[in-house]
């Protein structure tokens, strides 16, 4: 009775997951074709709004696929038993999602820092001139360089890489958040015909994701999941056909406690609702606009 109830919940789980990232997929389908109409009536926006479409679709359409099949790296463990399945393959089009996560909102914000003069105005300090005007960069090379951890843990099977890996996640969206508090108070005392009301709820939206994934990595997600489990790495053994093994060689499970209880359940349904939900805000393309539409 009790793998019944269990897989029964499994199932009400990955079934609402599914249905959320179908919806999503759709939205993201609208914004992306709506945009080539509104590139023909915005020449001047035309570049920037399709940017961020394509980036938004290509997050959304493999959140949509990894959320149908569920994937987990240190432990190569999966939810169907198919080559679909692999954490190698899912590891390849994660690296296209994030990457364009991650490129939005660097796009974004290099556009706000250019159009309000956010790093201009703060040339008298130095350090702060620094991070706004290179927090973008500093973003997409921090998860750029991720990459290679991820890709390393996931063939070797070890932690320490993907500890590193976290950490600069954690690093990526840390480095943006002088930008992003000195974006709100220059519109606070700025912004007072409303064109630039896309630009403060984006900038909003991003110092609560700032504020909460920062907490998350670095009060819990680091300390007592990432870097605690970093001694193991002496005792593993790397075989020698690790990158066949990284593709080939995964389990079928769909066991919440082997997954990772509640961690895993908050962290995987939060990446492919929340992010999802993220990403077509900022398919919406913030900027300066002389009306509000």
């Amino acid at each position: 009775m009790e793998n019944t109830v269990t897989a029964t919940w499994d199932t009400i789980w990955w079934t609402i997951m599914v249905v959320i990232s179908a919806i999503n997929l759709l939205a993201a389908w609208f914004f992306f074709f709506r945009s080539v109409k509104s590139g023909i009536q915005d020449r001047e926006n035309s570049k920037y709004l399709l940017l961020l479409r394509v980036l938004g679709l290509i997050f959304i359409s493999v959140a949509m696929y990894r959320t149908v099949y569920v994937s987990s790296y240190p432990g190569r463990l999966v939810w169907f038993n198919t080559i679909f399945n692999s954490p190698f393959i899912i590891r390849c089009l994660a690296a296209c999602a994030e990457l364009s996560f991650i490129g939005m909102i660097a796009a974004i914000l290099y556009r706000l820092n250019k159009e309000m003069g956010l790093a201009e105005n703060r040339k008298n300090n130095k350090l702060l001139y620094f991070f706004l005007s290179k927090a973008p960069f500093i973003a997409v090379g921090s998860l750029l360089l991720a990459q290679f951890f991820a890709y390393y843990g996931l063939i070797k099977q070890l932690f320490v890489p993907f500890a590193i890996e976290e950490t600069l996640w954690a690093v990526a969206f840390i480095s943006i958040v002088p930008l992003v508090i000195e974006g709100l108070k220059q519109l606070k005392r700025t912004n007072t015909d409303g064109s630039m009301k896309s630009y403060k709820v984006f900038l909003i939206i991003m110092a609560i994701w700032c504020g909460g994934y920062g907490a998350f990595q670095c009060f819990y997600a680091l300390p007592f999941i990432h870097w605690a489990h970093i001694s193991q790495d002496i005792k593993a053994i790397i075989p020698s056909n690790a990158l066949r093994t990284a593709i080939f060689d995964f389990t079928k499970s769909r066991d919440f406690n082997t997954w990772g209880g509640i961690g895993f359940i908050i962290w995987h349904s939060g990446y492919f609702s929340l992010c999802s939900w993220m990403s077509l805000l900022f398919m919406t393309a913030p900027r300066k606009r002389n009306k509000i539409a």
